[in-house]
């Protein structure tokens, strides 16, 4: 097998090193066409996300180690020591490497999804480019399938492992639609955005933004189609929400009970507080009145602790459908390999048999000559799978067997002289 792959993900290199490595989208094909115009690379592909950035090569013949390290170092524009850093993976470690990314088991995230995508852009922009080869076809399309058996038939991708996120599994509780639901979002930082971003995929369309820089929750406010409210928000803002997320660095806390009470007394409906900051912003008081629900930061963690041991679980039944797809993609590259071969064999042995029925047409009568040709048919047929099996069987445990010792397993301690004849006829149609 003729495959390579060198790479750095956010378990061997600093978030900074991966910063250097990261590609942009533009400068990819330059990349990848550089890479093919190497006299022994025959096709390749490239991996480049936030937290990894890998090359895949199908090579004439392995590259020394050394001189891989330093070809990655200058695709990606490194220090020659960072080429030291990464890990290589050669044939079917490459195999089992690339199927558990696309599963996400490599990932930092266990069972993340988006990495399926990213493997299947890596391998789309390779494609349009004609930068691909017959192997990394193969490779990459059955990657892209195992990622999808394994989410399929797993629950590794299933459940929370983020607080922003498992803040909004909390509160689908209790709403299970956001669409007609009033969002008030405090804090404009990383955290509230990424929450943001997840109640709108939910369907969340009414917001308004309270941050202490007006500017920040102006931007945001833009962004999601929102207002902007006053900082810290008044009791009218409460009583206008249905779900508050906040996500501030402010020391104390940023909504209490005693400035919003008035909010409540109107209100005939539940309020939810996702409180996702540390000190907490919300006031838990507001816990003890009627109808209103806040979950802090704990409350979220402990459901991402319980979420990540069960995808944990999960992920021993994935290991074993990578396994498994690991062993179906090299028993395609075993037949694959030996297919050629087996061609020959087959047109050499045919082109034989008709040879020797009509050489010897003279001794049998017209009327036998159909039984006669029958029967030499089901003969050739029985020895050419016997040296097919051979053959298989040779290329499973790796060794290239060539046709002349192939006839010569088949008929090891059979008539010398007939495997002798067998080979020089053979050698004759092969040569032609």
């Amino acid at each position: 097998m003729k495959l390579e792959m060198i790479g750095l993900n956010h378990s061997t290199a600093t978030l900074a090193l991966r910063e250097r490595a990261a590609i942009s989208p533009d400068a990819l094909p330059e990349l990848l066409e550089r890479l093919v115009r190497h006299p022994n690379i025959e096709g390749a592909a490239i991996l480049s996300t936030c937290n990894r950035a890998e090359l895949y090569l199908s090579p004439t013949f392995h590259f020394d180690e050394a001189e891989l390290r330093a070809l990655y170092a200058d695709m990606f524009e490194l220090e020659p020591e960072d080429g030291n850093v990464a890990y290589v993976n050669r044939d079917s470690h490459a195999v089992k490497h690339l199927f558990r990314v696309a599963s996400g088991l490599d990932s930092q995230m266990l069972g993340e999804i988006q990495i399926l995508a990213q493997v299947k852009n890596a391998y789309t922009s390779a494609l349009e480019l004609a930068c691909t080869s017959g192997i990394l076809n193969k490779l990459f399309t059955q990657a892209l399938f195992c990622g999808k058996q394994v989410r399929t038939r797993t629950a590794i991708s299933q459940g929370a492992v983020s607080v922003a996120y498992a803040s909004i599994e909390v509160a689908q509780r209790l709403y299970h639609k956001f669409a007609e639901k009033n969002v008030l979002l405090v804090g404009a930082g990383e955290t509230t955005r990424l929450a943001a971003k997840y109640l709108g995929d939910a369907g969340a369309c009414n917001w308004r933004v309270s941050n202490r820089t007006a500017a920040h929750a102006a931007e945001l406010a833009e962004q999601i189609g929102g207002q902007i409210t006053s900082f810290p928000p008044t009791a009218e803002d409460i009583g206008w929400a249905d779900l508050v997320v906040s996500a501030t660095s402010s020391p104390t806390q940023v909504v209490t009970l005693k400035e919003c009470k008035g909010g409540l007394k109107s209100r005939r409906r539940p309020l939810l507080f996702l409180d996702l900051a540390v000190p907490r912003d919300i006031d838990p008081e507001f816990a003890s009145e009627d109808d209103v629900y806040v979950y802090t930061v704990d409350d979220f963690q402990e459901l991402v602790a319980s979420n990540i041991k069960a995808r944990q679980k999960e992920a021993v039944r994935a290991e074993e459908l990578v396994e498994k797809e690991v062993h179906i993609f090299n028993e395609w590259y075993r037949e694959n390999r030996i297919a050629p071969s087996i061609q020959q064999l087959q047109v050499a042995l045919e082109t034989i048999r008709a040879s020797e029925v009509e050489h010897q047409a003279k001794h049998f009568r017209p009327e036998d000559m159909e039984e006669v040709d029958k029967f030499s048919r089901s003969m050739m047929k029985k020895v050419t799978s016997l040296i097919i099996a051979n053959m298989r069987r040779a290329a499973a445990d790796g060794d290239d067997l060539t046709l002349a010792r192939a006839v010569t397993v088949a008929f090891a301690g059979k008539d010398k002289r007939a495997t002798e004849e067998i080979l020089e006829k053979l050698n004759h149609e092969l040569s032609h």
